[in-house]
């Protein structure tokens, strides 16, 4: 009798310690956004979207359908951070449904729309402002994000990751450590001139630093995932200090920056072994499913082969993103 009434007491102890360990992101009803502008020299629109104890509202910025609150309040806790770096052309709700899942999940995600190579200012494609200035603004928008009187008291600053696609993907892995060499790319296109999306852009050619102009080192990234990332410009040497943990994605049918030119070497000439991942479609399967609206607008990036489900590919695409950073980045 004594035995049965003592299991029953120690039962119910591991079920409320259970309880208390549950995740403060289970707590959390909803998922929220909000907007903010960088300082400094580089002035950049960021999107945040973070949990919320509010009930989600669907919000629509321009032709693009938001599954969260614009302006909701902030749930508690101490979360990790995930910044996200768009393509080129891109904008910062251009993988909105990653950063949904990542906030449901318990993050705070900021995706800044990058300065001279969004879609509405391209004009620095090709430049320094490209190549260098992107990982400046990420680190800008990291320092905008954990300065923020909204975010910076929930912020865990020693569990930021980073996640970016095609150039995106460049930047995240210089946000990681990687040091790009830009002779390459003549060495490459020399070598592999089939390689014609790349090649025959006008990504690289003026992609040297100007006078006074270095990249960033920074150490706050612990984690990053790189999505059909542009990876030319990297050799072993420029990847020795890539030491965090490492998630590369590539897309099965991928023609703009196809894998066996820029992932499957990079693979191969990283310092430690990386995580790695393939999904069906093309080079721009990684963006989130388009609305009709944005269809009609930029059909080319919402266009998928017969067969290709963008939204099945995104729900493991996302689940499996979102455990990976559980694991790189756990709470304590």
């Amino acid at each position: 009798m004594n035995r049965t009434k003592n299991l029953k007491k120690l039962l119910a102890r591991l079920a409320l310690l259970a309880a208390s360990a549950l995740p403060i992101a289970a707590l959390a009803q909803g998922v929220g956004i909000a907007r903010l502008t960088t300082s400094g020299e580089f002035k950049l629109p960021v999107a945040v979207w973070y949990p919320s104890p509010a009930a989600t509202v669907d919000w629509d910025a321009g032709p693009n359908r938001l599954h969260a609150t614009l302006n909701a309040p902030v749930a508690a806790g101490r979360r990790a951070l995930i910044l996200l770096s768009h393509g080129s052309g891109g904008g910062e709700y251009g993988h909105s449904d990653l950063a949904e899942a990542l906030a449901r999940a318990g993050y705070v995600v900021a995706a800044p729309r990058h300065l001279g190579d969004s879609y509405d200012a391209p004009q620095g494609r090709g430049t320094d402002l490209q190549t260098i200035g992107r990982p400046w603004q990420a680190v800008a928008t990291l320092d905008a994000v954990l300065a923020d009187p909204r975010f910076a008291p929930v912020i865990d600053a020693r569990r930021i990751g980073m996640a970016g696609h095609s150039i995106g993907g460049y930047t995240t892995l210089v946000m990681a450590g990687a040091r790009p060499n830009m002779a390459l790319h003549a060495v490459h296109c020399k070598a592999h001139p089939d390689d014609a999306d790349f090649c025959g852009a006008s990504a690289g050619r003026n992609a040297v630093a100007g006078p006074g102009r270095a990249l960033p080192r920074d150490t706050r990234v612990r984690a990053a995932v790189a999505m059909a990332p542009l990876a030319v410009w990297f050799d072993a040497p420029g990847l020795a200090d890539v030491t965090v943990p490492l998630r590369i994605v590539t897309a099965r049918d991928d023609q703009v920056l196809p894998s066996r030119y820029n992932a499957e070497p990079l693979l191969r000439a990283l310092p430690r072994p990386a995580e790695s991942a393939e999904v069906a479609g093309n080079h721009f399967v990684f963006l989130a499913p388009c609305t009709d609206g944005l269809k009609a607008l930029v059909p080319m990036i919402c266009t998928d082969a017969p067969g290709v489900d963008r939204a099945a590919v995104h729900a493991r695409l996302n689940a499996e993103i979102v455990a990976f950073f559980d694991r790189a980045l756990p709470a304590p």
